[in-house]
């Protein structure tokens, strides 16, 4: 799994700073019907769960990249802000106290690639999960990777607060297996015109199908798994480009 340095962290940072307001909108409905403890794995630099904290919900997080939560905790403290945040993998993932919600949004969950991977995780959320409660994860939806996208750069920048120049650049390369994207990603800092850190890192995404997830779901003791629409309360569609899972322990 892709574990962001400190270049891919303000990158994202600054290409992401927030939330995209109907997904925020999305998951804070659910937080406020259910109320704490939440708990968002793979929380990244907090673009949803600081919100959520604003908001004065008791909500803690954890991812297993030091860079994205020094950005987390940072962030909080501009905010006037103390988030519980903690290092630590979704697989092996550890609550103070039973969580009402676990959310993952933004597909963060397709990084984890293999089956076996995915079944601990989703085993563990599930034991870790309050009785009762409730998980909502979100899945790229299976869209085959064609051979002739390979072998094309692509790439935008962003500008820091100092004019510092964050390029990011990728290169998709045909995996051989349907349901894994594949993609070198090259991060570069340009100050004044000059290139003074470069960081590499090889990106791979994993895609879903609903029957395939939800089996994943039904195996690590879930029940009433629902497939909804991105950010609506309605059934999934076969042209979406992702699923919102919705799934609780009994």
């Amino acid at each position: 799994m892709s574990d962001y340095g400190s270049l891919a962290t303000q990158f994202y940072e600054l290409d992401k700073p927030a939330a995209p307001p109907d997904a925020l909108d999305f998951y804070a409905g659910f937080a406020r019907e259910l109320g704490g403890p939440i708990h968002e794995p793979m929380c990244g630099t907090g673009r949803f769960l600081l919100p959520l904290l604003e908001e004065g919900l008791d909500v803690s997080g954890s991812d297993t990249s030091r860079h994205m939560l020094a950005a987390c905790a940072r962030r909080g403290r501009e905010l006037g802000l103390e988030p519980r945040l903690s290092q630590q993998s979704v697989e092996d993932l550890s609550c103070a106290e039973p969580p009402r919600l676990v959310m993952i949004p933004s597909g963060s969950f397709s990084l984890l690639l293999d089956d076996e991977l995915a079944h601990r995780a989703l085993r563990r959320l599930h034991d870790a999960l309050a009785p009762g409660g409730v998980l909502l994860v979100e899945a790229e939806r299976l869209v085959p990777t064609l051979p002739e996208l390979s072998g094309t750069w692509g790439g935008r920048w962003v500008e820091r607060a100092d004019g510092a120049k964050l390029v990011f650049s990728w290169l998709p390369q045909y995996s051989g297996a349907a349901n894994i994207t594949t993609s070198l990603h090259r991060y570069e800092l340009v100050e004044a015109g000059r290139l003074v850190a470069t960081e590499y890192e090889e990106f791979r995404v994993r895609s879903y199908s609903v029957d395939e997830f939800d089996q994943l779901l039904a195996g690590a003791g879930f029940v009433q798994v629902e497939a909804l629409k991105p950010y609506e309360r309605a059934p999934s569609e076969a042209d979406d480009d992702a699923i919102v899972f919705l799934a609780r322990k009994a």
